[in-house]
């Protein structure tokens, strides 16, 4: 620096908010030009700015120094004992929300004790010294706060199962009939393993409807296959006169493999297949849409199988309120229809008092009494088997009730979306449908539409 301005030159660079300081500091317009000086007098300027603002901060220190030496030298002329020397050293751990808060008064902020400290601020211009602590009380703030990120260890990827046409699945379709005690067909709701499902009976379910273990393993591994649901596409029937009829669900896999031997086949039937999950959509449930090979119109029609495929597939509709009705029966749960027929004699030697009243006159009120005598039923509609009447279930049927695992198995069918519009969604939250809940288009239907694609 001594050779500055005879050879030697500085530049500064700074921001915009720097310029427009040094401007205003030193007086100089935007047009003109900054010079050393300038920006010497902007610094100086900061730097006083700074001394008045580090002032109090100082003056504390020192205050707390000359008070501290103080109680030393009281204390090494034994003045004072250690516990004063130690209540002098010492400071408080917390304060009261009036010390750290409440305005202080004019005398208060410039009491300062010592007589050099006060003699230097005022020799710094420093005329009242406002309350320091509040800079300390925020450095605590800051020190107390913690960040946490939260870090989800996930599960490694699934690794997919290795694709496999079972020999079963191929005599099923050459011949139509289905090897006796063979692990490769599984019952739709028996091939459903999930650690968090609710339980579930099995006796009710067909054991007509079946799938192949092809298309129940998904991933290698016995893990949760609940994730890995596979969607329902493939259908193989067998249908024809004096044969039980049978769905068996295949993989896109097996269909691949096994197409050129369906087309030669006499004894089973391929569908395509899609759950009705949209209002808009025209219903494919009754497997007449497209069929290899081509199969005569309402042949594989089997109201029971047809049923259980679509709750195993998660349809979010129903054809019609007759399906509703006959739905209803089979699951024992709720519905208008099911009161007919269901109340007693009222015939009995021993009446109470309201059916005399009935007799008198109120007999349809007697039997809507009657009625809701009889079909008791639980929060989400199930009838149990003690006030169950003929209409609502048959032999064998379910004891507790299947909603909750169905509601479930709908629930991952969705994957979240939310199902609550539809008429699936109103039966497993427990409400009631009307016929008028039903609409059906007066001039297309699926059969129609397959029958003139055909």
């Amino acid at each position: 620096m001594r050779k500055l301005g005879h050879g030697h030159s500085v530049m500064f660079f700074a921001p915009l908010d720097v310029d427009r300081a040094i401007r205003t500091a030193a007086s100089v317009a935007n047009k003109h030009t900054i010079h050393a000086t300038d920006t010497l007098l902007w610094a100086m300027h900061e730097t006083c700015t700074e001394i008045q603002n580090r002032a109090p901060h100082w003056a504390q220190q020192g205050t707390d120094h000359a008070l501290r030496y103080g109680a030393w030298s009281k204390f090494c002329s034994d003045e004072i004992a250690s516990d004063e020397l130690a209540n002098a050293w010492r400071q408080p751990d917390g304060k009261t929300l009036e010390e750290l808060y409440a305005p202080t008064r004019s005398r208060e902020r410039c009491s300062i004790a010592i007589p050099d400290i006060r003699q230097r601020c005022m020799d710094l211009g420093i005329f009242s010294l406002p309350n320091s602590n509040m800079d300390e009380e925020q450095e605590r703030e800051a020190i107390d706060e913690e960040e946490s990120e939260r870090q989800v260890q996930r599960p490694p990827p699934a690794v997919s199962a290795m694709h496999h046409v079972a020999n079963g699945v191929r005599h099923f379709v050459r011949t139509g009939t289905l090897i006796p005690e063979s692990n490769v067909f599984l019952a739709i709701f028996s091939s459903f393993q999930s650690r968090n499902a609710p339980p579930m009976e099995q006796g009710p379910w067909t054991r007509d409807v079946l799938a192949t273990s092809d298309f129940c393993r998904v991933i290698q591994g016995d893990g949760d296959v609940s994730e890995y649901l596979r969607p329902v596409n493939w259908v193989l029937s067998r249908c024809g006169p004096g044969r039980i009829p049978i769905f068996l669900i295949l993989s896109p896999y097996e269909v691949n493999e096994l197409l050129l031997d369906i087309r030669r086949s006499e004894h089973v039937h391929l569908h395509i297949y899609t759950p009705w999950v949209q209002k808009a959509m025209l219903p494919c449930d009754d497997l007449n849409l497209y069929s290899i090979p081509a199969t005569s119109r309402n042949s594989v029609v089997h109201a029971t199988l047809n049923d259980q495929l679509n709750l195993f597939s998660g349809q979010l509709y129903l054809r019609d309120y007759e399906t509703y009705i006959r739905l209803c029966c089979f699951l024992c749960i709720y519905a208008k229809d099911l009161e007919r027929g269901s109340a007693r004699s009222l015939s009995t030697p021993s009446l109470p008092f309201w059916r005399l009243l009935g007799k008198l006159g109120l007999l349809e009120k007697a039997k809507d009494l009657e009625h809701q005598d009889d079909l008791r039923r639980e929060s989400d509609g199930f009838i149990p088997p003690a006030h169950r009447p003929p209409r609502a279930g048959t032999q064998g049927s379910f004891s507790t009730s299947p909603l909750p695992f169905l509601r479930f198995l709908f629930g991952l069918r969705r994957k979240g979306v939310s199902f609550s519009v539809t008429h699936m969604g109103k039966i497993l939250d427990g409400r009631l449908l009307r016929e008028d809940d039903f609409q059906v288009s007066p001039t297309l239907s699926i059969t129609r539409v397959a029958g003139e694609l055909r």
